[in-house]
């Protein structure tokens, strides 16, 4: 609009003047919102290990990528968990070596017995006993067996555990909050950091109830970011259908099409189409002033007659009026010492 009174209210008679007719054009009514950029998705970053947090790797601000070490957990209980894992394993390994000795003690006495019971050297009650002597040490190398695999699989977990004091970025985001430390206690479950998802990047903005009727999904739309002085298409995504009951305006979401350089918090302005209208349009440089007041010269049977204008809207190189019928001609770029009556060529 500024561009519009600097041009029309020049008083310039040393350009020649032009004739225009005045017709009907369907202009696109815009209207703006101040809104912000935010990350649809959040993603809490825990540890699955309880320690004191040994590193910050990051601050709240920061871009990190997929894989990039974000903190350090203190790995001392993990070297003490995996020293007693070896431990337990060793104790099993004994036991099935004890095991194993024990049922070459029973299987020889069984052999014996068996002569020994074949010649009637002894009673079956004795060979059958040397029998269930045996089977039960083969039971017990069965469960030295298991308890062995039982202490091998514990040593594994506890040597994954040593991997997990390194906590890396699940996404690439941005850090959005510190919620833990260096030296306070992590616990395996509650959040250290928050991270942005940067591709879930949308605008969102509070849309007077008034307007939001005339809003729907899919609609076009265009941020601009002034941090960035960047303008993006974009698209309606949702419409909240709860209004905030303080100021009884409706929050709109737009996915964009553009998320290179955005990130959350960053303010935005929201444009969106939300009408169209017929309206007469003339060229913004016939618009002109005289005694204060804004207008335009027409011809009237080859003579000018200046008319007040209402300006609705700009267009281009087009503006929007109202105080002039289509098929009127209007003058372009009227001079200084133009008034009613002064003939037209």
């Amino acid at each position: 609009m500024r561009r519009v009174l600097a041009i029309a209210l020049m008083a310039v008679s040393s350009f020649a003047y032009t004739l225009m007719p005045a017709h009907t054009k369907t202009i696109n009514i815009t209207k703006s919102y101040s809104g912000d950029i935010y990350a649809k998705n959040q993603v809490m970053v825990a540890t699955r290990l309880m320690g004191y947090i040994k590193k910050m790797n990051v601050e709240e601000g920061d871009v990190v990528h997929k894989g990039d070490i974000l903190f350090e957990v203190d790995p001392s209980d993990i070297y003490s968990m995996i020293n007693q894992a070896r431990a337990g394993v060793m104790q099993a390994q004994n036991g099935v070596l004890m095991a194993k000795l024990a049922y070459a003690d029973a299987e020889k006495d069984y052999q014996r017995f068996k002569n020994l019971y074949q010649k009637g050297a002894v009673s079956k009650r004795d060979f059958e006993k040397m029998k269930l002597n045996m089977d039960l040490r083969a039971s017990q190398i069965k469960l030295a067996e298991a308890m062995l695999s039982q202490a091998k699989a514990g040593l594994q977990r506890a040597l994954d555990q040593k991997k997990y004091a390194k906590v890396k970025a699940p996404i690439e985001g941005v850090v959005v909050r510190k919620l833990t430390k260096v030296a306070e206690m992590a616990i395996p479950g509650h959040p250290v950091l928050i991270l942005a998802d940067l591709d879930s990047i949308q605008a969102r903005a509070f849309v007077k109830e008034g307007d939001v009727k005339d809003i729907r999904k899919e609609q076009n739309a265009k941020v601009y970011i002034g941090a960035i002085n960047k303008t993006v298409p974009a698209k309606v995504a949702n419409i909240i259908p709860s209004a905030d009951p303080a100021t009884h305006s409706y929050l709109v979401k737009f996915k964009l099409d553009n998320k290179n350089g955005l990130l959350p918090g960053m303010y935005a302005k929201i444009y969106i189409d939300i009408a169209t209208k017929n309206e007469i349009v003339i060229p913004y440089n016939a618009v002109t002033s005289r005694g204060g007041i804004i207008g335009v010269f027409v011809d009237n049977h080859s003579k000018a007659q200046f008319k007040s204008v209402t300006i609705l809207s700009q267009d281009g190189d087009e503006v929007a009026v109202d105080g002039v019928k289509a098929g009127e001609r209007v003058v372009v770029l009227p001079p200084a010492n133009m008034t009613d009556g002064t003939p037209l060529n």
